[in-house]
């Protein structure tokens, strides 16, 4: 529905506007055509950047393109990476973009191979829903500043309903949705309801799993039945806010163990008793439940057993932000111990976007 601009912000958001339309490369009305597969597309606003995706129905369950991914939408809000609210019309039209670039293949990475197939939504797609579905780092945006994010969002609607000729659905998931939408993907993959989900984002850490007897389940609507869901997701106790809560310290600074052969894990882990008091409630609900088999995506598919080993004892450089390795090794350990998660639980690359299509699709949290 239409939101409220703030009145000082109307100047700000009509410079925007004006700034999107340069910068957007428009792209064709969406056009319902007979005989064509059904469509979702689906924007992943998360902490670090903006994925798209345009999930294509077929009949083995959804197809998944991946499109580019484009600049952190909450970023001008957060006023991180050099953005400021004058940034937010150049962020909006790059994110929009992304809609006419996802039609050809996207450069090449560093294998050789293009970041991105291909896929013309416009000519091979009947397109039921166009959503950008933010999560924690938006989250983060609202509490910092609920105008500016408020503008924002008015501003992304209007820019990306105009692009694609209809209406669209601009929001900030819930935590509850986003381990619920993590949980689906699991199921639609897995076929079948016994299990639980863990998920490790740049802002949030969602856990999900069905649990008829935990207070805050809600009965979510799949076909022919209904099922308590219970969902929690740690907002603000993710890698990248635990490690500017707790990790700049020398006893969590890679190769911690290589100048100091008295170093143990435990000096980085001893402030993170935090997490275990913030956690008490969902570990009483994940014991409640007894659920044994856990399936941990994201972020959580990147850990390897060595982890601390090569980045805190020998100063090996991950090649991803080598700065925090050792201490994000630690950390995601603990986190798992803290939950109680099973040692043999599986990692996954199943995506909380196709379990948000799949409730889009079934009208899931519609329950009488």
């Amino acid at each position: 529905g239409p939101m409220h601009v703030p009145g000082k912000f109307l100047p700000v958001v009509l410079a925007c506007c004006l700034l999107a339309t340069a910068c957007t490369r428009q792209a064709e009305p969406v056009s319902v055509a007979d005989g064509l597969p059904e469509c979702h597309i689906i924007f992943d606003a998360g902490s670090k950047g903006t994925r798209l995706y345009v999930y294509q129905r077929s009949g083995s369950g959804w197809l998944k393109h991946r499109g580019p991914k484009t600049v952190a939408l909450a970023d001008p809000v957060r006023r991180i990476r050099g953005k400021t609210m004058d940034d937010a019309g150049t962020v909006i039209g790059a994110v929009v973009a992304a809609l006419t670039d996802i039609r050809s293949d996207g450069p090449l990475n560093g294998q050789g191979e293009p970041k991105w197939a291909a896929f013309d939504w416009q000519s091979r797609c009947d397109v039921q829903a166009v959503s950008v579905y933010a999560t924690a780092g938006m989250r983060l945006a609202e509490q910092l500043d609920p105008e500016g994010t408020e503008a924002l969002w008015q501003l992304l609607n209007q820019t990306l309903s105009t692009a694609v000729g209809t209406a669209v659905t601009t929001r900030t998931l819930s935590g509850f949705e986003e381990g619920l939408y993590a949980w689906l993907a699991m199921r639609e993959s897995l076929g079948d309801e016994a299990f639980g989900v863990a998920e490790r984002g740049g802002g949030s850490m969602p856990v999900a799993f069905r649990c008829p007897h935990c207070e805050t389940s809600r009965q979510v609507s799949l076909g022919d039945h209904q099922v308590a869901i219970y969902s929690h997701s740690f907002t603000g106790w993710c890698q990248d806010e635990a490690w500017e809560r707790y990790g700049p310290s020398d006893a969590c600074a890679r190769g911690a163990g290589v100048d100091d052969p008295d170093w143990e894990v435990a000096d980085c882990s001893i402030g993170m008793s935090d997490f275990e008091e913030a956690a008490a409630q969902p570990v009483a609900n994940i014991a409640e439940a007894g659920v044994r088999r856990w399936y941990l995506s994201d972020a959580f598919r990147y850990m390897n057993d060595d982890d601390i080993e090569q980045f805190c004892g020998r100063g090996i450089d991950s090649g991803y932000e080598p700065v925090s390795s050792c201490f994000r090794a630690i950390y995601l350990s603990r986190v798992l111990e803290a939950l109680g998660l099973p040692d043999d639980a599986e990692t996954t690359d199943v995506d909380w976007t196709l379990g948000a299509v799949v409730c889009e699709a079934t009208q899931c949290l519609e329950v009488q």
